[in-house]
């Protein structure tokens, strides 16, 4: 197969350079008749649809969930299920059971048969950082499953004298995100294939991080990464976040002294409803766009290679990304960073409970319409109900542009 794949991405920094180092070995190990041509688009589903249009597209694009989405309307992306199923080039079963669901279905939501539009990558969880040592000692024996539960142990941790409280809150739209489903909610109208911000689960939502602040267990922040400052420094019992910030976490826990931490420390699911563990997780997608079988099947023989645990285990040590194969702990060098980072390897057994945000257009505007909201019933300054009816406007307005 002599075939030249085109790649586009708008990937910086890090990730970038990964990319490209796995892009010269998978030339140079297994696929000396595929050739890689890696190239930087930025805004690359607009710029792929472009050259779609012109008549020269890439076969693979990298590319967030919402422009994935602007990529399916126009009908540009290639389902991958025959190619994952493909008895010859596919993914055996032992491989298919040895993936995450998640790197396979993180795309399965916009079709009802399940159907495959891209592999996930770049995969960060949204999850609950919480100290450990201090649960302790306040004889709570578990993380708190339910908002209940966690409303109960911000109570203990509240102490004015102390000046100390339950949770550093900074309105965050995975954290809200994330929230929403894990009370059974939806942000999607299935019939109109739209956002639906203004369900009874989203006001929930909002009126309970509204109660927690009027109580003083919770307190919001407004800048990022102040949450993790006040967590860090003790002052807080829990923070949100997504763990691209468990590095940081561990730097502002970490004695310079005695290059040990501070405190133990861990990650857990956000409280959800009774046996309904709810982790939502981000990251960009890899995705083959229509242009030959030819060419469709030398992009597909990428994606695949990508796959392997050499690969992903190198993907995530280099980037922070939690790995998408469960044999990709077994290497040495993830298990010596295993070791290391035990948050990181709680964060990564939370991903059998990992589910995909909605994949609509403007969905990374739609979810800062959800955070603008958070922050004002956080300020006092709105009622969640109305809050969520205005950023429904605000998401309509963005769907008809």
């Amino acid at each position: 197969m002599d075939s030249e794949v085109h790649v586009w991405h708008s990937l910086t920094g890090p990730k970038e350079s990964v990319l490209l180092s796995l892009a010269s070995r998978f030339e140079a190990e297994s696929y000396p008749r595929i050739r890689l041509r890696v190239e930087f688009h930025d805004p690359v589903a607009k710029e792929a649809l472009v050259a779609m249009e012109a008549g020269h597209p890439p076969d693979v694009i990298i590319a967030s969930a919402d422009e994935l989405a602007e990529c399916l309307q126009r009908d540009a992306v290639v389902p991958l299920r025959s190619y994952v199923t493909d008895p010859t080039h596919g993914l055996s079963t032992a491989e298919q059971a040895d993936l995450w669901p998640i790197a396979l279905h993180a795309t399965s939501v916009v079709s009802r048969t399940g159907q495959i539009y891209g592999l996930l990558l770049d995969c960060q969880a949204t999850v609950m950082f919480y100290n450990t040592s201090w649960l302790k000692k306040l004889k709570i024996s578990a993380t708190p499953q339910s908002w209940e539960e966690f409303g109960t142990a911000c109570t203990a941790a509240k102490d004015r004298k102390a000046g100390t409280a339950g949770c550093a809150f900074f309105p965050d739209g995975p954290v809200l995100v994330n929230w929403i489903l894990g009370l059974g909610g939806s942000l999607v109208d299935a019939e109109r294939q739209a956002s639906a911000l203004d369900s009874a689960e989203a006001i929930t939502a909002l009126s309970l991080l509204r109660n927690y602040a009027g109580e003083e267990c919770l307190y919001c922040v407004s800048q990022p990464g102040a949450n993790r400052e006040d967590l860090s420094s003790q002052e807080v019992l829990f923070a949100f976040g997504s763990t691209h910030e468990l590095a940081a976490y561990s730097a502002a826990i970490m004695n310079a002294k005695t290059q040990k931490p501070r405190f133990d420390w861990s990650v857990a699911p956000m409280p959800h409803l009774a046996g309904q563990s709810t982790v939502t997780v981000q990251g960009s997608l890899l995705s083959v766009l229509r242009t030959s079988p030819r060419q469709q099947l030398a992009a597909w023989m990428f994606l695949k290679w990508l796959l392997r645990p050499e690969n992903d285990a190198q993907w995530a040590l280099a980037t922070g990304a939690l790995p998408l194969r469960l044999s990709s702990r077994n290497l040495p060098e993830m298990q010596a960073y295993l070791e290391q980072n035990p948050q990181y390897a709680a964060a990564c057994e939370l991903l059998a409970h990992a589910q995909p945000e909605p994949l609509l257009p403007n969905w990374s505007q739609i979810r800062s319409l959800l955070a603008d909201t958070a922050a004002s019933i956080c300020s006092g300054s709105a009622e969640p109900a109305d809050a969520l009816a205005a950023a429904q406007s605000a998401a309509d307005r963005l769907a008809m542009q």
